[in-house]
This record gives structure tokens, C-alpha cells and sequence, in this order.
């Protein structure tokens, strides 16, 4: 369910371009969804005629199942008009603890938090061990792996009315008074590769632009890879500051990003910290340093939905309860 959407800004005609890479921020809108290959020829990938379609669900060694979710997107900022993939991975598992103690939670205004089984159950608000309460309202249901990253982006493609905006004649944020909301209604068939929610969600406001922050990874073999960050997004009317050049809110959002993965680190002795980078000023073509490689429908790897502090469950019965009630 999706409300208090509206339009943001009507996007130029597309040209077809070759596969480049790009780093900064970049004002994007939305070509396809899971496209086939003839499709991504149509935007410049190389994939040679015969080559096996997308396969866009994926088993681990472990046989869990993940899907990905994957967005042709247009960058508006530069002349060419290029086109590049966002990959979303998504998991139909809850994501819990490492003990299975708590649940994260998701609710209609895409906030999340992580939640006991006494919380959950009577619909708390879950209490943070220094007593605080979550920033999180009590229509909260159990969230999956990438369902935070998915709705975040719906919710400011769309231009979805927030719960709070900043009031400069109080210099604080108060309510709005009539904010949207959105939610995936079957997160199951989506994993299952039923796109139609998602479709239908993009054309509410098919002509809508969002300001997303790409980068690059980098892989031990020196193969680079487009990327994105996909926990924050920026309204398309933001503009760099002055002094840095730099958007504020994605110099903050990659600060917190890294120090994240700085975090876990420290707490994690195996984990190995990836090879990326991120640029908060406006987005250009990044000058190669690796060795290139055709981003098409099998290039990246999914990732495993571990935060920094939680991992998800191993196997599909919740603790709690059946599936996605408590």
C-alpha cells in the first residue's frame, strides 16, 4: 500500500549508450524492471546474441534463496543521458539476532527497529537498552532482507509526504499533516519474482527523479563494479552546498555508511571490509582504474544481509510465530 506519493519532475527522452561506470550524486528515474537481455541491449549492454537470459533468483551454498531486484535507471545530470543498473537483493527470510532474541521491524513510514518477542507480540514500541524508545510507530510488522532498502527508495522516488518536516520559523521538525505512507503487501510474491507490486508503485509516478549516490567496488581481482547506496536517497530538487561542493545529507549518509563498516569490524574479526567508494559530490563518469567489466545481468554476487550488529535467520520457522505475524 502506497499513499501521499506526488510528482517531482519529468525526465529528458533516452538515448542508448555504452556500459560506463559513475561516481557522485546523480538524479536518476526509473527505464525498467529485471529486464531480458534484449532490453539491456537496448541501453548499450554487450551481451552476445544467444547468451542465457537473466537468472534473477539465487541459492547459496547454504540453500537459502535470494532474488534481485534490478532497476535500469537514467542519470539526468550529464549530456549522454547514461543508463546503469541498481541491484537490490532481497531475501524472503525475517531478519533476526544471532541469538534469535529479536526481530527487526518495518513500519508504513519505512522506519525500522529491532524488536523482542514480548515487544513484538503486544505491538510495543521496542525500548533501547538505555531506555529509550524507538523512533518507530506501532502499525510495525516484521522486516525482511532489503525491504528497508526498497521501500526507502519507493518512498522518496514517489515523493511520498514525510511524517515530519523541518519548520524554519521553529527551527524544529514537526508532523505534517497528512504524511504518506508505503508498504509491500506481498513481499513473498516479490521474491518469488512477481514484480507487479513494484511496477505498479513506479506508475503511480512514472516520470518522478530521485537523487541516488553511486560508486564503485572494487573486487581482490581488480574487476570494478557500478554500485550504489542503497539505505539513502535525495530529494531531486537538493542542490551541492557551496563551500564543499558536496551534497550534505550524502557526505552524512557515507560518513555513516563507513564508520558502519568500521564498527563491525571491531567486532568481527572475519569480516572482510569491501573495497568501495562513494562520492557526495555531483555525480561524473569515473575515470577507470581497474579492469572493466560489462555490467550485465551476472556480474555481482548477492551479499548477505548481516548489519552491523545482527545477521538474519538460517532457517525459515520464526521463533515468534508463522512467517510474518507474531
Amino acid at each position: 500500500m502506497i499513499t501521499g506519493n506526488k510528482d517531482s519532475k519529468n525526465p529528458a527522452s533516452g538515448e542508448l549508450v555504452d556500459i560506463r561506470k559513475y561516481s557522485g550524486v546523480a538524479s536518476i528515474s526509473v527505464l525498467a524492471l529485471n529486464p531480458n537481455n534484449a532490453k539491456l541491449r537496448s541501453y548499450g549492454w554487450q551481451i552476445p546474441e544467444g547468451a542465457d537470459e537473466p537468472n534473477y533468483a539465487s541459492v547459496d551454498k547454504d540453500g537459502r534463496k535470494s532474488f534481485r531486484l534490478r532497476m535500469l535507471v537514467q542519470i539526468h545530470d550529464l549530456d549522454e543521458k547514461p543508463v546503469v543498473a541498481l541491484d537490490y537483493w532481497l531475501s524472503p527470510e525475517v531478519m533476526f539476532n544471532k541469538d534469535r532474541t529479536k526481530c527487526k521491524v518495518i513500519d508504513s513510514f519505512g522506519r525500522t527497529a529491532w524488536g523482542t518477542k514480548v515487544e513484538i507480540q503486544g505491538h510495543k514500541i521496542p525500548v533501547f537498552s538505555n531506555g529509550n524508545y524507538a523512533n518507530i510507530s506501532s502499525d510495525y510488522k516484521p522486516c525482511h532482507g532489503g525491504e528497508e532498502e526498497v521501500v526507502a527508495f519507493l518512498m522518496k522516488f514517489l515523493n511520498v509526504t514525510p511524517l515530519q518536516i523541518f519548520d524554519r520559523k521553529k527551527n524544529a521538525w514537526v508532523n505534517s499533516k497528512d504524511p504518506g505512507h508505503v508498504t509491500i503487501d506481498s513481499w513473498a510474491n516479490l521474491c518469488n519474482g512477481n514484480l507487479s507490486e513494484i511496477a505498479a508503485a513506479i506508475a503511480m509516478q512514472p516520470d518522478n527523479r530521485v537523487k541516488v549516490i553511486l560508486g564503485i567496488r572494487t573486487t581482490d581481482d581488480n574487476k570494478s563494479y557500478q554500485t550504489f547506496l542503497p539505505t539513502t536517497y535525495i530529494g531531486n530538487g537538493a542542490i551541492p552546498d557551496r563551500n564543499t561542493g558536496e551534497y550534505t545529507s550524502a557526505r552524512k549518509a557515507i560518513d555513516k555508511y563507513f564508520m558502519s563498516l568500521e564498527q563491525r569490524a571491531e567486532k568481527d574479526s572475519t569480516f572482510v571490509m569491501p573495497n568501495v567508494e562513494f562520492s557526495a559530490a555531483p555525480v561524473k563518469e569515473w575515470n577507470v582504474t581497474a579492469t572493466e567489466v560489462a555490467d550485465n545481468a551476472d556480474t555481482n554476487e548477492a551479499p548477505s544481509f548481516d548489519s552491523p550488529e545482527y545477521t538474519k535467520q538460517v532457517d525459515d520457522d520464526l521463533p515468534f510465530g508463522d512467517n510474518d505475524s507474531f
